[in-house]
């Protein structure tokens, strides 16, 4: 297959993203004092993934291994964020229960 067959059918792919690459971007713009990390963190990942895609579509013309390159740092990051959200969620989800615990101490006595 041509690269510039690929290379469209990936910018494709990409376009039809936005029905997750826009929320997320919206997530991040919103700010930081009434979003919890966890989903901040989750919507960088998303934009990672997708700026990835949109960029490999840009490179993969060139020819090259440059665009698994590319594909795997932008892989490896989108995963690392995507943990790191998972991690910051576990720990609100403790943090949330122990703040009812407290309350329903406080309510018992």
């Amino acid at each position: 297959m041509a690269s510039g067959v690929l290379a469209l059918g990936v910018a494709a792919v990409a376009l039809a993203g936005h029905v997750w690459y826009v929320p997320a971007l919206l997530e991040l713009r919103a700010g930081a004092a009434d979003r919890p990390r966890s989903c901040r963190s989750a919507a960088a990942a998303c934009l990672v993934a997708w700026t990835t895609v949109a960029l490999t579509a840009v490179v993969l013309p060139a020819g090259g291994p440059g665009w698994l390159v590319l594909g795997a740092a932008g892989a490896a990051g989108a995963v690392a964020l995507r943990v790191r959200a998972v991690v910051q969620g576990r720990r609100e989800v403790r943090e949330a229960a122990g703040e009812w615990a407290e309350l329903h101490q406080v309510k018992k006595a």
